[in-house]
């Protein structure tokens, strides 16, 4: 797998690197049209209008090469984040980010790093390392992975009751107007109820919820989400004594599913039927 890594971190290296040049571009040639225009001479012979409008486009020609370079940076990232999201390998995704440096952004990694252990089965590992998290400087969708990533923690341990204090406090640090916050809070409190319904085996219930997560989910359901559900489906249809559709869905999760720990359930639940 190592060779792996290190061609996926070339691959990110080149993106950072492409994205870099451009930044550097970009400074040059600000600096360079800071100091060689006559600004005095364009306002005499021009005007103040014209004077503006050239610094206006100087500063536009600036910004758009600097985001440019942002895009392909974050690119770069995008496509280490795909190895989990596409590709469905924890594994090689904990092993490529695990490098990364922690000096910028720490709480982020470490956020990324537990999701990777979580779904490699490794539910110990991924515990200690939240604990190692500081929330409060995550945002987005990072923060919504964490407590997302802490609540199944909590129901895996035995400790489901004290999910809500946790559904509590991710409300409480959602701004009103963020409707984009709002509709993580409703996928993390239906991918709860969603757990609930299959501990108390109430499989209707889970099949409403069920549906509720992956419309929340719409359009930007990623390979791995939907290995994730068929195995929630399956656990529904067992519960309600259809095997067949549960061994199809435990098919796809085998399929699909590539090193996940999903794969390993589906197999013991396959083996139950």
């Amino acid at each position: 797998m190592e060779l792996e890594v290190r061609k996926r971190r070339a691959q990110l290296y080149r993106y950072q690197g492409v994205g870099a040049g451009i930044c550097i571009l970009a400074a040059f040639y600000l600096f360079y049209m800071v100091w060689e225009i006559d600004s005095d001479f364009i306002r005499w012979k021009f005007g103040i209008g014209s004077s503006a409008l050239i610094t206006v486009s100087i500063c536009i020609v600036y910004a758009l090469l600097v985001a440019i370079a942002c895009l392909i940076m974050r690119l770069g990232s995008i496509k280490i984040a795909e190895i989990l999201a596409t590709e469905c390998d924890p594994f090689l995704y904990e092993a490529c980010i695990q490098k990364n440096s922690r000096l910028l952004y720490k709480d982020r990694l470490l956020c990324s790093l537990a999701l990777a252990q979580h779904y490699q089965g490794n539910f110990d590992r991924a515990w200690e390392t939240l604990q190692g998290i500081n929330v409060y400087k995550l945002h987005g969708i990072h923060r919504a992975n964490y407590y997302i990533l802490m609540s199944d923690q909590y129901f895996k341990r035995g400790m489901g009751q004290q999910v809500r204090e946790l559904e509590e406090r991710y409300r409480q640090s959602v701004k009103t107007k963020n409707k984009r916050e709002w509709k993580y809070f409703e996928t993390l409190c239906a991918g709860n109820n969603l757990t609930r319904a299959l501990e108390n085996q109430d499989y209707q219930a889970a099949a409403g919820f069920l549906g509720e997560r992956i419309a929340l989910n719409g359009n930007a359901s990623r390979p791995w989400t939907r290995v994730i559900f068929a195995l929630k489906e399956a656990q529904i249809y067992l519960g309600l004594g259809e095997k067949e559709s549960a061994r199809l869905c435990l098919k796809y999760v085998v399929e699909n599913g590539n090193r996940m720990w999903c794969v390993q359930e589906a197999l013991r639940l396959s083996e139950r039927i």
